[in-house]
């Protein structure tokens, strides 16, 4: 269970809002737990194999098809609310809080292309492992919106990127190793109370 909201943060935090990017994206999912706590099978099942994201300048909500049927909500301040199937509590972390130390980082040519978006590729080595992050600049958001968003790096991707949105991330950790890749993007108006959390009793999320 530990490993799996790891991962929740990853997957969740790889994501960043063209030009203020309003709308629903939807990803393809994979993820694999290093430490054998839990097989490939039983991660798929859980877990899910696509996200969907609903983005709206500093909100966003993610929700994973898996039986957990986890939601995640963000309502543009310093905290992530989880709600998951197998809980009637709402679980809270602290955005502005990182979970890695950054070492170093790079930019490097890439051929990739994806839903007719050619990519770019900034590489980040933190004191956990390697994130690869593919992103064009024709797919952002305003940097300032997540200038103290830590959690999954989102700051330093936005920062170097000038608010670029992460097509594909790849994460190949100590303990875990995960791709989101995007398969759909549709801009629309979004209502403010799709980012509304449930509510419900509120609980720390234990990492």
């Amino acid at each position: 269970m530990k490993k799996l909201f790891i991962f929740l943060f990853f997957v969740t935090n790889i994501v960043t809002a063209q030009n203020d990017f309003e709308g629903v994206l939807k990803f393809k999912l994979d993820f694999k737990d290093k430490t054998g706590e839990m097989s490939e099978d039983e991660v798929k099942y859980f877990m899910g194999t696509e996200q969907t994201y609903f983005l709206k300048g500093k909100k966003y909500r993610s929700s994973f098809n898996g039986a957990f049927k986890m939601n995640t909500y963000h309502e543009g301040k310093d905290t992530l609310f989880t709600k998951m199937a197998i809980s009637e509590n709402l679980m809270y972390s602290l955005t502005n809080t990182a979970e890695e130390k950054i070492l170093s980082h790079k930019f490097e040519k890439t051929n990739v292309k994806i839903l007719n978006y050619q990519c770019k590729l900034l590489i980040v080595k933190t004191n956990k492992g390697i994130h690869k992050y593919y992103y064009s600049p024709e797919l952002r958001t305003k940097p300032e919106y997540y200038k103290n968003h830590k959690s999954g790096l989102w700051d330093f991707f936005t920062e170097k990127t000038n608010g670029a949105l992460s097509i594909k991330a790849i994460s190949d950790l100590d303990d875990s190793y995960s791709c989101i890749e995007l398969i759909s993007v549709e801009r629309k108006s979004l209502n403010d109370n799709i980012f509304e959390k449930p509510n419900l009793p509120i609980v720390k999320m234990k990492l």
